[in-house]
């Protein structure tokens, strides 16, 4: 691939996510190890519009390193879509979260996705021990130079994602076009895995709207919580740690509420609340089987009123009249 000609010191955005109607989904690769899982949810996904994938050095690390990265690869490589497929790709988690780690490992995911480029490239993690303009100044190069489309962070502070964009444009250099973190319906209480972040406090939403910069959040239906049989389920299950709140519980009610009206699952409420925003959202979502690809697609072609949305998350008035 030749360089990208250097456009210095206008900023850079990453690709629109492709797909019908600009469907606003990346679909995760996380859970999806080998062959026989991963084939039949992508298969679902691409044939009902997705083209946008979410993948990381990382994913699936425990069972096997690069095994989930593979998987991807070979089943874009076996349906002929390899050029099709819209990547958001991720490296330099920690400990390895270092600037002379981001290029090595993001050489090494495009090889195990037999890939040439990424359209969008994210340091998966921070380290506040290294200055800011160490990162951008490694990712702004990998830009020039062809190998990534934009880049950005994942599971950063809103003030170290407010340094790196002053950084860039102090020193002319291509600016993040996506933050990835934890946004949803209800709010993480507690940290999912260590040295993750959320966008959900007014300070980010405020920032996200002011500054168009497109929000890629994770969990971004409440990673099931919405399909518990029973809200109170919440409080004692497996995500009480980081997701039970009384006023999470509440959210999961009007949710149930909202759906029977919309006639949709309440996750698929959820996923209709992220991408109601008034700032610019692409959701990371995470089906495991097709029947909840098809729920989330079908939830995505919906957008909620401000009235909605606003009631869903404060619970303030009554449920909005149809």
């Amino acid at each position: 691939m030749s360089p990208a000609p250097h456009t210095a010191p206008a900023a850079r955005t990453a690709p629109e996510t492709p797909g019908p109607d600009g469907l606003p989904l990346l679909l995760g690769t996380s859970a999806f190890g080998q062959n026989e899982r991963g084939f039949p949810v992508y298969d679902a996904y691409w044939e009902g519009g997705g083209r946008a994938f979410d993948t990381a050095w990382l994913y699936g690390y425990q069972y096997g390193p690069g095994c989930c990265e593979r998987t991807f690869g070979a089943w874009a490589r076996s349906r002929g879509v390899d050029k099709e497929a819209w990547v958001l790709a991720k490296g330099a988690h920690t400990p390895e979260c270092l600037p002379d780690r981001v290029e090595a490992q993001l050489t090494e995911s495009l090889a195990r996705m037999d890939r040439t480029d990424a359209a969008l490239y994210m340091l998966h993690r921070d380290n506040t021990d290294v200055p800011v303009g160490e990162f951008v100044t490694v990712l702004a190069d990998l830009v020039d130079r062809g190998v990534i489309g934009a880049y950005g962070m994942s599971n950063w502070t809103l003030g170290r994602v407010v340094e790196a964009v002053d950084y860039a444009r102090a020193h002319g250099l291509p600016r993040p076009a996506g933050v990835s973190n934890q946004f949803s319906l209800i709010d993480m209480v507690g940290p999912i895995y260590p040295g993750t972040e959320t966008s959900h406090d007014p300070a980010w939403r405020a920032w996200l709207k002011d500054t168009g910069v497109r929000l890629y959040p994770w969990a971004s239906q409440g990673r099931g919580a919405h399909a518990l049989s029973d809200p109170d389920e919440l409080r004692t299950g497996p995500l009480a740690e980081s997701w039970y709140s009384e006023t999470n519980a509440a959210r999961l009610r009007r949710a149930r509420l909202l759906a029977e009206r919309k006639g949709i699952s309440a996750t698929g409420i959820a996923l209709t609340w992220t991408l109601s925003q008034p700032f610019p959202v692409t959701a990371l979502i995470g089906p495991r089987l097709p029947q909840e690809v098809h729920d989330s697609l079908t939830a995505a072609t919906h957008r909620l009123t401000e009235e909605e949305r606003d009631w869903l998350e404060s619970g303030e008035g009554d449920l909005p009249s149809p």
